[in-house]
């Protein structure tokens, strides 16, 4: 038998309908295959959580959104991302994560016509509508409408594994477009542990893990004794807090090569360091390739993709 996933799709008013069918039709097929034990809900009310997901997804609308014809939900999605739940958006559906702040500070996406009424409405917003998927260890989000289908397939790549990922793709003759192995490992940290003082490191470290962040700024930020922290940081996610700020800018500096040609050592000083020979050293030894040739080798992956 294979693993249990709790999944909920959030049909707010106006939500698109055939996306969240959609959603649940080849979400289904994915658990069919794997024989995975997931739940999949279709929330509709937002007025009380009593239940822990491991993901939930907004699904695009059909024409624009309207806070007020659901208050509850921002709420909601902040009580869901505080309890572990990777939260997910789907062009509009993007609206709510910026009404509940969890996209503040960070790279996000949406359809192209949504950007200059998003960015007018929270300036904290950092578009990118130029991607079709942005993807963090407790957020993703997706463009344009259809873009709920690279969503699905991301989150399928999560759980349940890439191979699973690509047979749902051929089975619904699909592109799985950039979710190729481009990299031999990914790190994308546990966050359904259940320790909330340890989540909220994690949480934390997502937005600040560019920045000169220390074990000590990590413990004050948890709430716990240095000792304790360390110790349940450890127990929660399985790596020492250093060790878990490495393979998170180590994730960060793998995305940039391969989604934009920035110099090596500009991707070094955007990621935390400040030494690009021993950001070199360190990128090597965790992924197996210099950043450089990590780069040549997936960007020629590309070009085979694309031909």
């Amino acid at each position: 038998m294979g693993q249990s996933l709790a999944i909920a799709i959030l049909a707010y008013p106006g939500s698109l309908r055939s996306a969240v069918y959609g959603l649940q039709d080849v979400l289904g097929h994915a658990a069919h295959i794997s024989e995975a034990e997931m739940s999949l809900d279709v929330l509709e009310d937002f007025s009380d959580v009593v239940k822990r997901y491991d993901a939930v997804i907004l699904p695009p609308s059909a024409g624009r959104v309207r806070l007020e014809d659901v208050p509850a939900l921002p709420g909601f999605l902040q009580h869901l991302h505080g309890n572990g739940s990777v939260v997910c958006s789907a062009c509009t559906g993007l609206t709510f994560v910026a009404a509940a702040g969890l996209g503040a500070g960070r790279k996000v996406t949406t359809h192209w016509g949504l950007e200059q009424r998003l960015s007018a409405a929270y300036p904290d917003l950092r578009l990118d509508t130029d991607r079709l998927l942005i993807e963090y260890s407790d957020l993703i989000t997706a463009g344009g409408l259809m873009a709920w289908v690279d969503l699905a397939l991301a989150l399928i790549e999560r759980f349940l594994g890439y191979p699973v990922a690509v047979a749902t793709a051929r089975h619904f003759i699909v592109d799985f477009r950039r979710r190729d192995q481009r990299r031999f490992r990914r790190f994308l940290p546990d966050l359904r542990h259940g320790d909330a003082s340890i989540l909220k490191v994690q949480h934390f470290l997502e937005i600040r893990s560019g920045d000169d962040v220390s074990v000590a700024d990590m413990a004050r930020e948890s709430g716990l004794p240095s000792r304790t922290f360390q110790r349940r940081f450890k127990a929660a996610t399985g790596l020492a807090p250093k060790h878990y700020l490495q393979e998170l800018r180590i994730e960060r500096a793998r995305d940039l090569l391969i989604e934009t040609d920035r110099p090596v050592a500009d991707i070094c000083f955007a990621v935390g360091y400040n030494d690009p020979p021993s950001f070199v050293r360190l990128f090597s030894r965790l992924s197996g390739l210099t950043p450089g040739a990590f780069r040549d080798q997936y960007r020629r992956e590309d070009l085979k993709l694309a031909d």
